[in-house]
């Protein structure tokens, strides 16, 4: 059993409460380790076999003491290596230099880099000349993997953290102006949001009270594991239509709930969601609108959504896989 230092720096309420994170740790445990959370550089204690990290943004000293200790050191997470064009959000190429060089030392000094998308794992090999990059998905434990409830609800539903930049990255101004639209031309439908509340939560009050679908939206905030699971396992519809996703891993725990995904073949989306869902292109209200109209007019295209998406879900992403490669992983790191 080896000790391993989980290093992240975040909240360790967030670290309790994502599930990217909550995976990880578990699969560690799971394979019989002692895991040490850390989120500050202070906490990083003298004696410990390997570290695994969230994120390369902070990940340089942890790389740098692992190093300095002759431990094996370990990133993952989603690098937000480029963005599409047009896009207003921060990629790699348009952080600050000094950021730049902390990731790319972090990467390149580090004993392995587990990349969650497959296209960033292309991508960033050959420009940082890596040759320690492996392909490490997101999974979905058994909870996630219920198939659907008994009586599902014909509502949409939506999984986003309330920050305004994640808002719009997720486009949730574009599902909002098509709810509008479906109910401007008699077609009203139910929109659930939920997720923490960020600094846009005022911003989405605003878009909802702007288009007049206050009776048509309902805004849940934050909630807990098990209504997120009874919420996904009770709607017809998942919508995510996302100008940029790492993975997607609310896209995958909804497939793993049987509902119908309707979503956008961004970043590395169609690696999760294949041919089981329904794509739209980003920032379109209009083709949105179309599409949820469709599913829900079409009830044998609906339920052959629903059932692939499930299926996939049960095969691609078992916890199970996670831990075969998890263990592989760490035993090329030389942690036994």
């Amino acid at each position: 059993m080896a000790k391993i230092l989980f290093y992240c720096n975040d909240s360790r309420s967030n670290i309790q409460a994502f599930e990217y994170y909550k995976q990880d740790i578990d699969a560690l445990k799971a394979l019989g380790h002692d895991v040490v959370v850390c989120t500050r550089y202070r906490e990083i204690p003298l004696r410990f076999d390997a570290v695994f990290v969230w994120w390369w943004t902070y990940a340089l000293v942890p790389v740098v003491f692992a190093r300095l200790r002759n431990k094996p050191c370990i990133i993952t997470g989603i690098f937000n290596f480029k963005f599409p064009d047009g896009f207003d959000g921060v990629d790699y190429f348009l952080r600050p230099w000094w950021q730049r060089l902390l990731i790319r030392l972090a990467a390149q000094w580090c004993t392995r880099n587990l990349f969650i998308d497959n296209k960033e794992l292309d991508a960033c090999g050959p420009y940082f000349k890596l040759n320690n990059g492996r392909y490490f998905p997101l999974v979905l434990d058994a909870d996630y993997l219920q198939g659907a409830a008994p009586q599902r609800q014909m509502t949409l539903f939506n999984l986003s953290w309330s920050g305004k930049h994640n808002l719009v990255r997720k486009g949730i101004p574009e599902l909002l102006a098509a709810v509008s639209t479906l109910k401007n031309h008699g077609f009203p439908v139910t929109l659930k949001l939920a997720g923490h509340e960020g600094d846009g939560a005022q911003f989405l009050r605003d878009l909802i009270d702007e288009h007049g679908i206050q009776d048509n939206v309902e805004w849940l905030g934050p909630i807990s594991r098990a209504e997120k699971i009874e919420l996904l396992r009770t709607c017809e519809i998942y919508v995510q239509p996302s100008h940029y996703e790492g993975f997607g891993l609310a896209i995958a725990e909804a497939m793993g709930a049987g509902a119908c995904i309707i979503t956008c073949d961004v970043g590395g989306v169609r690696t999760v969601v294949a041919d089981c869902g329904l794509y739209v292109p980003p920032g379109s209200p209009e083709a949105l609108a179309h599409a949820v109209r469709t599913v829900i007019e079409n009830s044998a295209k609906r339920s052959q959504l629903q059932t692939s998406a499930y299926q996939r879900a049960r095969t691609e992403f078992r916890f199970e896989s996670k831990l075969e490669l998890l263990k592989g992983y760490l035993a090329e790191a030389g942690v036994v």
